[in-house]
């Protein structure tokens, strides 16, 4: 009997595929030949934005650490010496068996004349001044200091200050709106008109900042060349000019 030779794997799947059947595998697998692939195209990156060399708020005054703490912690103090003396000294002589109406007096004032004269003297602080700065101002020394020296009439300071405890706030105004001045025993050396801010205020709202006391002779900042710039400004302004009448 004959050998039949083995027909090869290839060779039986065309024996047994239909050729309507095998004729459409060979048009896909020649479509899927030309079929393009995916190319993956770099987008270009974008150039980093040029950072400004000063910040929107120039810092240009500080009185220094040293006398703001001193500061804040006197007003502190003197708080609790007032509550101290008001609530647990004086009361002790009312309900002594000897009452002494006359020294109980001075031992509140004693608490509260002090806590008074020091709210007073350094409600006017100036801790910090900063300078807000437009854009083209911020990318170079020069067009900074060109800008402190020509100050428009819409130039703002950020000027902080400290509450009755200590704490920071801050007062924005146009430099325009400053005038020089001599009040509280030299404590003050700036003010502004604050009719205007007040009315409209809340009924609850603590009074705008009028009175600022700027006291360093030079501040460190930048050599001081900023403050001096904007200080000769200021010392042009007039009361008559800034204060409305009502």
């Amino acid at each position: 009997m004959p050998m039949i030779p083995a027909l090869s794997r290839r060779a039986l799947h065309s024996f047994t595929t239909p050729p309507m059947l095998r004729r459409s595998v060979l048009i896909i697998s020649k479509f899927s030949v030309l079929r393009p692939r995916n190319i993956t195209t770099s987008t270009p990156r974008k150039p980093p934005a040029r950072k400004s060399l000063f910040p929107e708020r120039l810092l240009v005054y500080h009185a220094g650490t040293g006398r703001t703490v001193f500061v804040g912690s006197l007003k502190i103090t003197t708080i609790f010496i007032c509550t101290f003396f008001c609530v647990f000294v004086g009361p002790t002589f009312f309900n002594a068996e000897d009452p002494a109406p006359m020294a109980a007096s001075i031992v509140v004032l004693s608490g509260i004349v002090p806590m008074v004269f020091v709210m007073y003297i350094s409600r006017p602080f100036v801790n910090f001044i900063h300078l807000r700065l437009p854009p083209f101002a911020r990318n170079s020394r020069e067009m900074m200091m060109r800008y402190s020296k020509n100050l428009p009439k819409d130039a703002e300071i950020d000027i902080t200050t400290m509450n009755l405890l200590g704490k920071a706030q801050v007062a924005r105004m146009k430099v325009t709106d400053l005038y020089p001045v001599r009040e509280r025993f030299g404590m003050v050396n700036y003010a502004r008109d604050t009719r205007e801010i007040n009315s409209k205020r809340k009924w609850w709202m603590p009074p705008a900042v009028r009175q600022f006391g700027v006291h360093s002779g030079r501040s460190r900042i930048m050599g001081g060349e900023v403050w001096d710039n904007i200080a000769a400004i200021i010392s042009k302004n007039s009361k008559s000019k800034n204060v409305k009448k009502p």
